[in-house]
């Protein structure tokens, strides 16, 4: 990857995902962070403490600048580091794919969250139509730099499996809508004459705002 697209992979802002936040966040924990731009604009935007997790110390290193404690290293160890029922805002933006075992973070993150926090995350929609056009007419399935299909990508969703993945670990979804929708004609066109019963293909990404039960907390 060259530094020209690596910093443009590093500094995305991510406005849309600006719409799933809570209306009220004290202090907020954002896991694949990277330098912290989205953080940094939700700190502007809500006047909470935020922190950041990223394995990447470089990101870091810029993160740091921009938020009250940037952490670099594992996240799991780093999970079992942080105080309990400290945060209420958790942010994933395209991060669960990358981890083998998603369930596992969700099921610990619980403990460092309070009983009215949220977690926020957005996740890359696998029926998205240009990959399944890839998989069904060109009959090919390419990890590529980026993407739907990038090469870090350990776990793949549908919108289904997405609330599916939510429920399973005691979470409610209390938002998901698509997000980065495509433009293209090519798509548009027979999804309007199949009367939009493939309109999920239509996002690249959706975006999800989940809490926990009181149940749990009060186990």
């Amino acid at each position: 990857m060259n530094k020209a697209k690596e910093s443009a992979y590093y500094e995305q802002p991510r406005p849309e995902m600006l719409a799933f936040l809570p209306e009220k966040i004290t202090r907020s924990i954002e896991f694949g962070c990277s330098t912290g731009l989205f953080s940094k604009t939700v700190k502007e935007q809500k006047g909470n403490e935020a922190w950041g997790v990223d394995m990447d110390e470089q990101a870091i290193a810029i993160a740091a600048g921009r938020l009250d404690r940037a952490l670099a290293g594992d996240v799991f160890d780093i999970i079992g580091q942080l105080p309990e029922n400290s945060f209420d805002c958790v942010i994933c933006n395209d991060f669960l794919e990358h981890l083998a075992y998603p369930d596992k973070f969700l099921q610990a993150i619980k403990r460092i969250m309070t009983t009215e926090g949220s977690l926020i995350c957005s996740l890359p929609n696998v029926r998205y139509w240009k990959n399944i056009r890839e998989l069904l007419f060109e009959k090919d399935w390419r990890y590529r730099d980026a993407g739907i299909l990038d090469n870090t990508h350990l776990r793949f969703f549908t919108k289904k499996s997405m609330l599916r993945l939510m429920a399973d670990n005691g979470y409610k979804v209390e938002l998901i809508n698509g997000i980065n929708p495509t433009k293209s004609l090519r798509f548009i066109i027979p999804n309007l004459l199949t009367l939009g019963i493939h309109r999920d293909m239509k996002f690249l990404q959706f975006g999800i705002r989940c809490t926990i039960p009181n149940s749990f907390h009060n186990e």
